[in-house]
């Protein structure tokens, strides 16, 4: 589809629930980079049980979402169908197909997970929507939720299993998320949400030091191996024995855009703030 025809749909892009999250140019990538597909009244969009990791967004017209035969729910311009697919893995769940003549754009794996790797914000904003959703057939939609979120739960296990350190930081430094390992240290994570990284930081955080761990690059020329210092809380029993834990830390920059208009220095695009993944240089200590 030329591009000049492309544009009319932007309004219904603007419409999707993540779209706040993406500005001009990343709503302007997904319509130039993903496909369009035009659908005629009646016409079959996907089966349940074929396999495809891909969304569709709703640029025009309505969609009906159905379950061996049974009605679940309609689908409108700016909503989203096919996620669950994209998202597990696995077949889909549910029949979809066009009630009017419809258009929508089909998000493929590789599309979205760049989407997601560089603004991780946007999976909590489709699991809301999900949730948000008035399910006539419970236990058709239900399942695919309640499987979204296991997914979230699975990875926040993973993540909070590890030994390394996970921060998330904001662009003014304040912490946005922190991993349970940071109970090392004597802190607990519902302590430190909201608080400035530099409360435990050890030192001055410097104009070169903020350039660290404040990184903006992402992907390929993403930071490794810096070096920076954690204060111990003084109410951990490691107190006693360090003051301090040395570690070495990787940075990523997080974007609201995929990580190749960010690399290309082009185009607008907001910086959401730095991840940190540290690994102690003490790796054989026992508490």
């Amino acid at each position: 589809m030329p591009n000049t025809n492309l544009k009319k749909y932007l309004p219904a892009l603007r419409e999707v629930c993540f779209s706040k999250l993406l500005l001009e140019d990343g709503l302007w990538y997904l319509l130039t980079t993903c496909k369009c597909i035009s659908l005629e009244a009646g016409q079959i969009l996907f089966e349940e049980n074929t396999f495809k990791e891909s969304m569709f967004i709703v640029l025009d017209g309505l969609l009906e979402v159905s379950k061996k035969y049974k009605h679940i729910a309609f689908r409108g311009v700016g909503e989203f169908v096919g996620e669950m697919a994209l998202l597990e893995s696995e077949p889909r769940s549910a029949n979809v197909r066009a009630v009017d003549n419809s258009v929508v754009l089909e998000i493929e794996k590789n599309i979205f997970d760049n989407l997601l790797g560089n603004n991780p914000k946007i999976i909590w904003s489709i699991s809301k929507t999900l949730s948000k959703r008035n399910r006539v057939d419970i236990g058709a939609l239900e399942s695919g939720y309640l499987e979204l979120k296991r997914n979230e739960e699975k990875l926040l296990r993973i993540v909070n299993s590890i030994s390394d350190l996970v921060f998330q930081i904001d662009p003014n430094g304040l912490i946005e998320f922190v991993n349970e390992p940071i109970r090392t240290l004597g802190y607990e994570v519902e302590d430190l949400i909201g608080k400035h990284f530099a409360e435990i930081y050890d030192g001055e955080l410097d104009d070169e030091k903020k350039r660290h761990i404040f990184s903006r690059r992402t992907g390929t020329r993403s930071l490794n191996e810096i070096e920076f210092t954690l204060k111990v809380s003084p109410g951990c029993s490691l107190y006693n024995f360090t003051k301090t834990m040395s570690y070495f830390v990787s940075v990523l920059g997080l974007w609201n855009v995929p990580k190749e208009m960010v690399e290309a220095k082009e185009g607008e695009k907001e910086y959401l703030g730095s991840l940190l993944i540290a690994r102690s240089q003490l790796l054989d200590l026992k508490l």
